[in-house]
């Protein structure tokens, strides 16, 4: 990554538009400290979509998909950092091994892979998290049946939307339960 140098004109464009925008700083270092992690900020998401273009243009000459090394890049379905193993790139997205083999085995649709904003699924350690609820409390769910998962072998359980309606419900439910046994043990 290159970083360009902030030249006077630009630093005045760039004060104009803080003042326009409400933003103040103290002095003028502090004004083109923050352009230069602008342009800096800016010179990144270049390089990453560069990066993204490529990987899609090699699925042109590889359609079904290829081995693509970890390198710290997050699973798009199960979310976890893959580091020390290869992982698999297609028209989803990038995969640990374990998730492409569920979604070679139909266990789970590509489809919902990438679906960072939860609209579509949600793994259960993601929805304990935003649920307030312990990881153990969301599989006691599953197992008795209140909620519909999806098992990745190794992995952690995917809910689908589509089959939990009431997701939400459910977990309402179960924080209140929660709330009043620790009501009545305290």
């Amino acid at each position: 990554m290159h970083y360009h140098k902030i030249s006077d004109k630009l630093l005045k464009e760039f004060k104009d538009l803080c003042k326009k925008e409400g933003i103040h700083y103290d002095t003028d270092e502090e004004y083109r400290r923050s352009a230069q992690n602008l342009v800096g900020l800016v010179d990144l998401l270049i390089e990453i979509d560069m990066k993204d273009r490529q990987l899609k243009n090699r699925l042109k000459d590889e359609p079904k998909g290829f081995s693509l090394e970890g390198k710290g890049r997050s699973c798009s379905l199960c979310h976890r950092s893959v580091y020390e193993n290869d992982g698999w790139y297609d028209k989803w997205g990038f995969k640990c091994m374990n998730c492409q083999d569920a979604v070679n085995k139909k266990k789970i649709p590509g489809s919902i892979c990438g679906d960072w904003n939860n609209e579509k699924s949600v793994t259960d350690s993601t929805l304990a998290w935003k649920g307030d609820l312990h990881v153990q409390t969301i599989r006691k769910l599953i197992r008795q049946g209140k909620l519909k998962a999806r098992a990745i072998p190794n992995g952690p359980y995917i809910l689908l939307r589509k089959d939990n309606p009431d997701l939400l419900n459910v977990i309402d439910k179960e924080k209140i339960k929660v709330a009043k046994k620790k009501q009545t043990t305290s």
